[in-house]
């Protein structure tokens, strides 16, 4: 499995309209994009402007395609304007039992 993690801080002026399009992406994502396992979205309790998405895809390549969706693009032109800070964490998710 490919792991992504993505912890972003938002304008707090632009919230409504990243939130939106944050969760259309996200159930575009798992409805549509081959490989996508799962995709969370958390807003931060006492701090509504930050945000943790967990995405899991089954290969680097699925991740990669998710990229060039439409759904994807429409939430990275909002986000291109929305996000303050961000940093990605890729790795590969492992199986507890």
């Amino acid at each position: 499995m490919h792991v992504v993690v993505v912890i972003v801080s938002v304008r707090p002026e632009m919230l409504e309209e990243f939130e939106r399009a944050l969760l259309h992406n996200a159930r575009e994502s798992v409805a549509r994009d081959p490989g996508c396992l799962r995709f969370d979205v958390c807003q931060q309790q006492d701090d509504p402007a930050s945000w943790v998405l967990y995405e899991v895809y089954e290969a680097p390549e699925a991740h990669a395609a998710h990229r060039q969706a439409a759904h994807f693009l429409a939430y990275d032109r909002v986000a291109a304007r929305a996000v303050t800070h961000k940093v990605v964490i890729r790795g590969v998710g492992k199986h507890v039992t």
